[in-house]
């Protein structure tokens, strides 16, 4: 079985308490994201090598992220309530195109703005993990296919965890989770359910 929460995850918590008050659900995935941001601390640690992304590299955002419908709700929930209002209205008028269909996967990110991450607070695990070691990721490079010994293997037990944090959530909606889940069935359940951001029928969430 995985780790329980480690206490040292707590220096990576991202707090908004008006937003959890508003929707209590994302407590969950904000202690599931200190873990996996812990879980990056210690991965990089152990590789040694520092990793070349930077402000403004961008190019990951355009490339297909892995999402679970726990991580849509608090993307549409931040974009809704922590957005100035200029954005937002830029937001929802890119998003009128995003209608759940696979035309978009090649698509940015919807929520990438002038090179940066409108949500980055609640960004998705897939981009948290993300790390390209040697040199910036180039325009229409995919480091994961053209250099994978330079990403970063994020740390298992600490992802584990994570998505283990959340499965209380899952387990008032469909499909249900397993109800006594183990390691393998955990993985199974979460790859079941993981789509992608630019798949994802933003339309339906956010209408201009």
């Amino acid at each position: 079985m995985p780790l329980a929460w480690p206490v040292a995850a707590r220096a990576f918590r991202y707090a908004d308490p008006s937003l959890e008050r508003r929707h209590p659900d994302l407590g969950l995935l904000l202690d599931a994201y200190a873990v996996v941001d812990l879980g990056v601390k210690v991965a990089i640690g152990r590789d040694g090598r520092v990793p070349a992304c930077h402000t403004g590299c961008a190019q990951c955002c355009r490339q297909p992220i892995p999402v679970t419908p726990l991580e849509v709700l608090a993307l549409h929930c931040y974009a809704r309530h922590r957005l100035p209002q200029d954005s937002l209205a830029g937001l929802v008028q890119r998003l009128s195109g995003y209608e759940g269909q696979k035309r978009n996967i090649a698509s940015p990110c919807p929520f990438l703005h002038e090179g940066a991450c409108l949500v980055y607070p609640v960004r998705p695990v897939a981009c948290r993990q993300y790390m390209v070691f040697g040199a910036p990721c180039a325009q229409g490079e995919d480091a994961s296919r053209s250099r994978p010994l330079e990403v970063l293997a994020p740390s298992y037990d600490h992802m584990l965890a994570a998505l283990m944090r959340t499965l209380p959530w899952y387990a008032g909606h469909e499909p249900a989770p397993p109800e006594h889940p183990t390691e393998e069935s955990a993985r199974e359940f979460f790859q079941s359910i993981t789509s992608v951001v630019q798949a994802v029928a933003w339309n339906r969430f956010f209408r201009a």
